[in-house]
């Protein structure tokens, strides 16, 4: 089976959604899927966990594709409290979910290879070769930061797509020491800054595992991160796999229509029996 973890609040249950639904097109094997969440209701309003209802649902779609697929709700609430509570990077402009990752290897209930996955990624090929990875006494694989590399050293990775050997995590405590730079120093990128400094037995995937600018004719997953566009004029872009009129408007981007069609329908049948209630 393919290991996949996704991180996030109730708010990017869309986005994964259509994620694996873009990963399914594509993927033969087996998915196991990993919904790390967190109720931190206490420290914002908006901080409300992935429900167990959502995952249901995520599943049942999943296998209609194919029996064998899973969905794991885990939540790490208390860990976070002993991690991070009231750390330096808790109120910037990302959420405290971003800091999930860099607590993989005291997850207990996370299989020793995992493919960690943003939200706003979409999958044009089989995910299985990315997997597939030989991670020999490597801590983590990831490709280059298409805006970091240029403007913050030609070697910064981008953690949206992240290969981890959490045994060798382990071993090496880098993650431990990810954390530790986190909580003492505010970053503008803290994660993936706090990674970049703290992983030194990593693998460098090629843009095509992590494309970040636009799809080429080998792209296996496409990241809708911040992107940079010199023309007509400089400016930046920021639009989600989940505002689909944003993804048309903004990129000229229809070629997985297809995929928001069957989003879209199941949305509407969840809808119609009352067990989706966003709007």
């Amino acid at each position: 089976m393919i290991n996949l973890m996704y991180c996030g609040n109730e708010k990017m249950f869309d986005g994964i959604l259509i994620s694996l639904l873009s990963i399914e097109k594509h993927t033969k094997e087996p998915l196991n899927v990993y919904l790390m969440t967190m109720d931190l209701e206490d420290i914002k309003k908006e901080y409300k966990p992935i429900t167990e209802e959502e995952r249901q649902i995520i599943e049942d779609i999943l296998k209609e594709k194919n029996e064998k697929n899973i969905v794991n709700l885990v939540d790490t609430s208390d860990l976070y409290r002993e991690e991070f509570n009231k750390n330096s990077n808790q109120n910037t402009h990302y959420t405290p979910y971003i800091f999930i990752r860099i607590m993989s290897d005291e997850i207990e209930e996370l299989p020793n290879k995992v493919l960690y996955l943003d939200a706003d990624i979409i999958a044009y090929r089989d995910i299985k070769e990315i997997f597939d990875t030989d991670m020999t006494n490597v801590e983590i694989a990831a490709s280059l930061d298409a805006i970091g590399r240029k403007a913050i050293s030609p070697d910064y990775m981008n953690s949206g797509v992240i290969l981890m050997n959490l045994d060798e995590i382990k071993r090496t405590g880098c993650f431990k020491k990810a954390r530790d730079i986190c909580r003492k120093k505010k970053m503008v990128l803290p994660d993936q800054t706090a990674l970049n400094k703290a992983c030194t037995e990593k693998i460098y995937f090629p843009d095509k595992y992590n494309e970040q600018y636009q799809r080429q004719e080998d792209t296996v997953l496409r990241h809708f991160s911040l992107t940079f566009r010199a023309k007509p004029y400089p400016t930046y872009i920021n639009a989600k796999p989940w505002q689909i009129d944003e993804i048309h408007k903004k990129y000229n981007i229809y070629d997985f229509d297809d995929i928001y069609d069957e989003y879209e329908r199941y949305i509407k049948s969840f809808k119609e029996i009352g067990v989706y209630g966003k709007e």
